[in-house]
């Protein structure tokens, strides 16, 4: 592995390449340029770490709708930090798998803070990202089956974010506030409609078991 501080322009254009779909598309800029392929890079890692989790809960006393929403959970957080801290590593093993031009694992820096909350005046796809990135936070987070309300996932979310945005930089990505509250209203609404989902199941139970 190489390791530089002077590479962090290439591995920032992996985050901030087009997220459109020009009629020339490649199946290679599909896959290492747009979300969508983000997405597919992080799928197998997070599959591998969700069937480790399922192999170790295997003899546990959890209900079985507890173990799945458990494995899903290992699943979402293994590719949360696949999409958010270590993509551009898995996109160059990728490439080296692959065995296309270029290709090299490289590691770099990238010590720069925004601050402003500016996401109100240009909500783009990243910041639409960043939003439904959460979502599945609020529905699958563990402290929900303790009777925890959504308050509280909504801070667990803020949590976690702030740690992510705060260990970026020394993966070649920035920092960015507007990010953290993005990822935090995206839990508070992933929380909030998993309150509401399980409130009409409670009452349609009860109604049909008048």
């Amino acid at each position: 592995m190489i390791f530089s501080c002077y590479n962090e322009n290439r591995i920032i254009l992996l985050w901030r390449a087009p997220t459109y779909f020009p009629e020339n598309m490649t199946a290679a800029y599909f896959f290492f340029d747009t979300y969508p392929g983000y997405f597919l890079q992080a799928l197998p890692i997070a599959l591998l770490a969700g069937g480790l989790w399922a192999f170790r809960l295997r003899k546990t006393a959890l209900p079985l709708p507890e173990r799945l929403r458990s494995v899903l959970f290992a699943c979402y957080l293994t590719g949360l930090f696949c999409l958010t801290l270590f993509q551009p590593l898995i996109a160059e093993l990728y490439r080296l798998l692959l065995g296309l031009p270029g290709a090299g694992l490289h590691w770099s820096v990238n010590f720069s803070f925004r601050l402003s909350l500016d996401f109100h005046r240009r909500f783009d796809s990243e910041n639409l990202f960043n939003l439904l990135m959460f979502l599945p936070f609020g529905f699958l987070c563990p402290g929900k089956r303790t009777g925890s309300g959504w308050l509280w996932t909504a801070a667990a979310g803020l949590g976690l974010s702030c740690a992510i945005e705060l260990l970026q930089p020394f993966f070649g990505r920035s920092f960015d506030c507007n990010d953290i509250l993005l990822n935090a209203l995206g839990a508070l609404i992933g929380a909030a409609l998993s309150g509401l989902l399980a409130r009409r199941h409670a009452a349609r139970t009860r109604s049909a078991s008048l």
